[in-house]
């Protein structure tokens, strides 16, 4: 290698090596954060109906009263969002449904949330004297693109009714397919009732 060969060795490897020193403080202050987390702080389906469930026994028991039907109310602005009504419909009515235009299978949904929400108080105890006691169960995962959510609801010295909320991942996020009050579902129930629209 001739001498003027080496020079320009020596000065590409100084010029990198002050490029690099006159770098490094800059990356020192301004480390690569890593990748950006997929909006942790955005709460998914099944987030807001567990903290539902935990907003439902805060608002429940003797210590807390409540109007029942406040609740009832609340309970249904807030978690309606959260089912899959029209899934729920076909299961419930099948062909019926699928033959229904648009506008009958809103009005058929409507019906159906709620009959839903009725029997739901009803099995609650919402609608007695005296607000329910409320226990969550912990999340049960019954598939890899299933979830389901639940708690004990009794008042003391009487019944004790064990709802299950029911989940599964759609496009739309995490939804509610089905309630189960004692192992009972709802949607087959109103299939058996000739719950039609």
């Amino acid at each position: 290698m001739t001498g003027a060969a080496m020079r320009r060795v020596w000065t590409g490897c100084g010029l990198f090596l002050a490029l690099f020193l006159a770098v490094s403080p800059l990356q020192a202050s301004y480390a690569w954060p890593g990748p950006v987390p997929l909006r942790p702080d955005l709460p998914s389906g099944l987030d807001l109906m567990e903290s539902g469930l935990y907003w439902l026994q805060d608002m429940t028991g003797a210590g807390n009263p409540r109007d029942p039907a406040s609740v009832v109310a609340l309970w249904e602005e807030q978690a309606g969002r959260l089912f899959d009504l029209a899934y729920m419909a076909w299961k419930v009515a099948g062909p019926d449904y699928a033959r229904l235009n648009v506008l009958e299978r809103a009005h058929f949904q409507n019906r159906l949330r709620d009959e839903m929400f009725s029997r739901l108080a009803r099995q609650m105890g919402l609608l007695d004297v005296r607000m329910p006691y409320f226990r969550p169960l912990s999340p049960v995962r019954t598939s890899a693109w299933s979830w389901t959510l639940g708690g004990v609801v009794w008042h003391r010295g009487g019944p004790w009714v064990r709802l299950g909320f029911h989940f599964y991942l759609t496009p739309r996020g995490w939804r509610i397919y089905d309630v189960t009050a004692n192992g009972v579902s709802f949607t087959d129930q109103l299939r058996r009732e000739g719950f039609r629209p």
